[in-house]
């Protein structure tokens, strides 16, 4: 675009860039916290191996980050940890680590072998606007069973819930939607991080935060060991994390598409297939590592169109960065004692984006698979559209409410599968 300050292979004057590279680091810092959270959270992992679950991820993301901006889609997008591999760590959980660093390799080799083919354009032809959006509302959807008893405050000692925590939980999505939508520029995009960081002065205040562990770690240490658990590959494990992956494939090529109509659309099918396959490079490089899969993140279109700065530069600074805040061990400490009320409220706002971007893609195609308008919304047509768009997201919707008690009844190569509300959502799409 000619009105952007600087363009995606022009570098800034290294205060500015470094200046940009901070506003990256703020999107991102926060969806790594949430993200380490919940997956330690997830496999019942102690304050020790949460926080180098998370200096590991840290590390993890930054490199991917630099990795992209320099050889991938080389475009000012900050990548993640995804949200669509996250659903599938909290249904294998039960069978353990191994079992889920297991699928998320072979998930990952999959997408890396799509990607380094040329296979990616057969398998994005499946990928309509219906099935899309979707898939974007369904990763939303089935967050929902775990993000209930976080934000409500329920424990082993409040198995009903806290009133407190939960008021905690609406104050911080309330504090986040307000600055996200009354102040604009650089601040608006804080607005997680400003919550985030609400909360946790809140929870502290009340006494409702342990730093006890955080203040013992060392100022600085190398994150080790940097292997994770061996894999251990399983049916359920392997089907779980594929299906994952190409809901992690349709939420990156939305991000590439996307910024491709702000900066630019020079070259776009070679940045897809090498972002694509760096993305599967990635996962593979998590699940040695015992972390997490990443995906380009969807604001990157947003942030520069209120900066004007489509320049790559500064979003490679900033995993540069990400790199380096890694080896601080109690500053990483600090942040993995953020409060789960705190960290499902955070991530309930930021979900709610992808619920109306999944929305706004299903409106547009008005009903037809192949993108087109013109489906009346009453008669035989529009009902099966219709039905075809509902079943999924209720069929999806119901299978994560599923109890354990009725999954332990299933052979346990299915239960990591059925338990699943995203995969059983994007197999009957």
């Amino acid at each position: 675009m000619s009105d952007l300050l600087y363009q995606v292979d022009e570098k800034p004057p290294a205060a500015a860039a470094f200046l940009y590279a901070l506003q990256w680091l703020f999107v991102v810092l926060p969806l790594v916290v949430i993200s380490a959270r919940l997956m330690s959270a997830f496999l019942e992992l102690g304050p020790a191996e949460g926080n180098l679950l998370f200096q590991k991820m840290l590390l993890v993301v930054g490199v991917v980050t630099v990795i992209q901006c320099r050889y991938g889609h080389r475009y000012p997008l900050v990548d993640g940890p995804s949200a669509a591999l996250l659903l599938s760590v909290a249904a294998l959980s039960g069978e353990g680590y191994p079992v889920v660093l297991g699928g998320m390799l072979t998930g990952a080799g999959t997408l890396l072998f799509l990607g380094i083919t040329g296979l990616l354009g057969r398998v994005t032809g499946l990928f309509t606007d219906r099935v899309v959006g979707v898939v974007l509302i369904l990763i939303s959807l089935t967050f929902l069973p775990h993000l209930v008893p976080m934000v409500t405050g329920m424990s082993l000692d409040h198995p009903g819930g806290d009133p407190v925590v939960m008021l905690v939980a609406v104050v911080v999505t309330v504090a986040i939607v307000m600055i996200s939508s009354r102040v604009g520029g650089f601040l608006g995009n804080l607005s997680i991080l400003a919550g985030i960081a609400l909360g946790y002065v809140i929870m502290a205040a009340a006494g409702r935060v342990d730093l006890a562990h955080a203040g013992a770690e060392p100022i600085l240490s190398v994150p080790w060991p940097i292997l994770g658990p061996l894999p251990r590959f399983t049916t359920a494990g392997t089907i779980s994390f594929f299906l994952a992956n190409l809901a992690l494939l349709i939420n990156g090529l939305g991000s590439y598409t996307a910024t491709a109509q702000v900066v630019g659309s020079d070259g776009l099918d070679g940045r897809i297939r090498r972002g694509v396959s760096i993305t599967g490079g990635a996962g593979i490089l998590a699940a040695l590592t015992g972390t997490l899969g990443t995906v380009s993140y969807s604001q990157g279109p947003g942030i520069v169109l209120v900066t004007r700065v489509g320049s790559r530069f500064p979003v490679l600074i900033s995993g540069l960065i990400l790199c380096a805040l890694a080896f601080f061990t109690r500053f990483t400490a600090f942040l993995v004692t953020v409060p789960e009320a705190v960290v499902g409220a955070a991530l309930l706002v930021t979900l709610s984006t992808t619920v109306g971007l999944g929305a706004s893609i299903i409106g547009r195609s008005g009903g037809k698979s192949g993108g087109q308008s013109g489906v009346k919304p009453g008669g035989i047509g529009g009902a099966r559209e219709n039905m075809i768009v509902g079943l999924p997201l209720l069929l999806g919707g119901s299978a994560a409410l599923l109890k354990p008690s009725f999954l332990e009844l299933l052979p346990l190569s299915l239960r990591g599968i059925v338990g699943n509300g995203l995969i059983v959502g994007i197999v009957s799409v």
